[in-house]
């Protein structure tokens, strides 16, 4: 409930035109989509439902959304940095970051 209340946030505090200019273009809508699976946290059962309501998207950026979500978050960068240190993080995240989106683009 807590992705949709935020994913809600999104629509109605982010000008639907500003919503339409990022996700018109396939890199930007990609990006956005990224940064907001990093940020929004939402369980890997809730992404889909998520990411469909961001209907100014892509399906592509969609996607990306949905393939970065379950690997890469606030809350599993934190579990992460405590676990196997700060130098894994900085190593795993852009990593996972960019197979993630390349696998989701391509």
């Amino acid at each position: 409930m807590l992705g949709a209340a935020i994913a809600a946030a999104v629509k109605v505090l982010v000008p639907s035109e500003h919503l339409t200019r990022l996700g018109g273009q396939v890199l930007t809508g990609a990006l956005t989509m990224a940064a907001l699976a990093v940020l929004v946290c939402v369980c890997s059962e809730a992404d889909a439902f998520v990411a469909a309501s961001f209907t100014a998207f892509s399906p592509t950026a969609q996607l990306v959304f949905m393939t970065v979500s379950p690997m890469v978050d606030l809350k599993l960068v934190a579990m992460q940095s405590g676990t196997f240190g700060l130098g894994f993080v900085v190593r795993f995240v852009p990593l996972t970051l960019l197979a993630a989106s390349a696998s989701a683009c391509s």
